[in-house]
């Protein structure tokens, strides 16, 4: 047995509520096992008691016990727990330590005290199971987010690990990057029978690979089996998970098969797509909010914004998408005032102090001890009045109003992510800058997501970067691809969406695989499906 847990309960400290109980479980060893559920379900917890840093260091309330490769996280230091199971976390940057890709994989073994030889030997191999040899000298500084996290895995792999834990892995990765991502965890997997344990929200990325479904709801492990038999068996929206979009639309037919790729779809599901076309009323936007003028930044003079100009207006959701690298997140920060551009200028039509942005990683909006202690200091640092009420307000308007005292380190990838963006909520700005918003979020906070914004454009601006294409889909007005610091495209969502087959949603990839190339369908409303 690679992984048995007797009775499991695990209580963070200030708080009364168990994140895990009474859980009795046993993984075989080689099983590649997708973990789901709604934030804050437990799937974190889970995977922080097999790797030990519950409760080495995670304190709190400890119950029954695991066994992992045959020895008791709870008795085990973390740096040897690391030989039997690699971790990945969903931002690489959090436990990547070191300057350069070769210096990262090697310092892992060098703290394990293995010879030089072996150093060598094992970080060549790691090299070569990744296919990251000829990045081998770059500095982790220049990497995109997919390279990066080639990189962590790569130095989890290198330590030879039984069990590799990844904890979404390709939440703000490009399409394309996030399958190259997957397809290599499915080879380590399939060639080195490696035990995989992956918690993913975008389930249309993964359910199709697993052998096994985890489905956490309320502290327990509510489903456990076969990913379509489970997807069959329980209400996947109801549980704030979700359904790949094809299957979302077999269940809403009553079919008994769930397709769960589009090439099953596209023998199982039956639409008739040539017949619709999809003819929808455009957002009336308002005057100018923002202008940009041939801005150009740049890293170590390598440009990064390079000569862009656009104008964003108000009451508009304006969408930016594009690969890792392109620029997305240094935009945001201009726009912000955090940067400035070396050439160029950006004439604001709304007080500077009206921006808020919503980082990418939401350990930057965290200063202090507590939640509600962090929401409430940027009211305070504005002079407003009230403070302690409006954070509570905000806090409840997202549905984390009881996360209030909790260390927001101890927060869950999902709940991290609420956090942050009511520290920008809170202040209620005119313009909204949201960097990566559906990482870390469940199916049924990523709805929630899509009615905040759609509310915030009534009276504000909204842009939105993302890799989610689902969420750009319903939300944007707007699309711009961004490549190499410049909009390559702008257009209306519908013509930028249905026009390429990467950044482009499962749906309309099963309407162009069925022959209809010049199909607008987007989203499972275009066919009638509620979500």
């Amino acid at each position: 047995m690679e992984i048995e847990l007797m009775n499991f309960g695990f209580k963070y400290a200030n708080t009364d509520k168990f994140a895990l109980r009474a859980l009795d479980l046993k993984i075989e060893s080689g099983e590649f096992v997708l973990i789901v559920g709604r934030s804050g379900s437990g799937k974190s917890t889970f995977l922080r008691a097999i790797n030990s840093l519950i409760p080495n260091f995670y304190g709190g309330e400890y119950l029954g016990k695991i066994l992992v490769g045959g020895k008791n996280p709870a008795c085990t230091p973390t740096r040897d727990m690391a030989r039997v199971v690699g971790t990945v976390l969903q931002d690489p940057e959090n436990q990547i330590l070191m300057s350069t890709v070769e210096r990262e994989i090697a310092f892992g073994l060098e703290n394990a005290g293995l010879q030089e030889e072996t150093i060598t030997r094992r970080v060549e191999e790691a090299l070569d199971l990744l296919d990251i040899a000829d990045i081998r000298k770059r500095k982790i500084v220049s990497l995109s987010g997919g390279e990066k996290q080639k990189v962590a895995i790569a130095a989890a792999m290198a330590r030879h690990p039984r069990i590799l834990v990844l904890d979404e892995p390709t939440s703000q990765l490009d399409p394309k990057s996030a399958e190259s991502i997957l397809a290599i965890v499915r080879r380590l997997n399939e060639d080195l029978g490696l035990t995989v344990l992956l918690v993913e929200h975008r389930v249309k990325n993964t359910m199709h690979l697993a052998d096994r479904i985890l489905v956490f709801d309320n502290a327990r492990v509510i489903g456990d089996g076969e990913p379509r038999l489970i997807a069959e068996q329980l209400d996947f929206d109801a549980l704030g998970i979700g359904y790949p979009p094809v299957a979302r639309v077999a269940k809403y037919q009553g079919l008994r098969h769930i397709p769960l790729t589009v090439k099953e779809a596209q023998k199982h599901l039956h639409v008739e797509l040539d017949k619709l076309r999809i003819t929808e009323k455009a957002r009336k936007h308002g005057k100018t909010a923002i202008e940009a003028k041939n801005l150009k930044f740049s890293y170590n003079k390598r440009a990064v914004i390079n000569n862009l100009s656009f104008k964003l207006y108000e009451n508009e959701v304006f969408g930016i998408i594009g690969r890792n690298g392109s620029g997305k997140s240094t935009l945001a920060k201009l726009i912000a005032g955090i940067i400035k551009p070396v050439r160029g200028k950006i004439i604001y039509k709304v007080p500077k102090d009206e921006i808020g942005l919503v980082f990418q990683n939401p350990n930057l909006h965290i200063i202090g001890n507590s939640v509600l202690e962090d929401i409430a200091y940027t009211l305070r640092a504005k002079g407003k009045k009230d403070v302690e009420s409006k954070s509570r307000k905000v806090m409840k308007y997202l549905g984390i109003e009881h996360l209030a005292a909790r260390n927001p380190m101890d927060l869950s990838g999902g709940e991290k992510l609420l956090f942050a963006m009511a520290t920008v909520l809170v202040f209620n700005p005119k313009i909204l800058i949201l960097d990566e918003p559906t990482r870390g979020l469940s199916w049924n906070m990523k709805k929630k997501l899509v009615a905040l914004v759609r509310d915030y454009a009534e009276h504000g601006t909204v842009i939105l970067i993302s890799h989610d294409i689902e969420l750009m889909a319903r939300l944007a007005d707007r699309v711009a691809l961004m490549s190499q610091g410049k909009f390559a495209l702008v257009g209306r969502r519908r013509d930028m969406l249905t026009s390429t087959l990467t950044f482009s949603t499962q749906l309309n990839k099963l309407a162009q695989r069925s022959g209809d190339a010049e199909s607008k369908i987007l989203i499972e409303e275009d066919l009638g499906v509620p979500i």
